[in-house]
């Protein structure tokens, strides 16, 4: 099961830090259903586990910069991220199954 002591690591918060504890878990909860929905499966083996947390860590550091890439002063010009990072989708694509209707 995906953890949030892992995340945590991940972020270099301190373990007796709680005060993030609500925010991960909800992070991690949407990142681990989108990977049960995505792959369409039932439980999430070891690497599907690590790639539930790694969304959550990237949804997580991506709070509050509202996907933007990048910003410009000049003209005025912003470019905003409107996908998970390509290493991640390739990720999520290797497992993957196929659903038969």
């Amino acid at each position: 099961m995906p953890s949030i002591a892992n995340i945590k690591a991940l972020l270099d918060l301190k373990d007796n830090d709680n005060s993030e504890d609500n925010v991960l878990l909800i992070y991690l909860t949407r990142a681990t259903n989108h990977v049960l929905t995505y792959c369409n499966v039932k439980e999430l083996n070891s690497s599907l586990e690590e790639l539930a947390e790694d969304i959550a860590v990237f949804n997580y550091r991506n709070k509050g910069v509202e996907n933007i890439v990048s910003e410009g002063k000049g003209s005025l010009s912003e470019s905003y991220r409107d996908d998970l990072p390509p290493d991640i989708i390739r990720r999520l694509n290797e497992n993957r199954r196929m659903r038969f209707v």
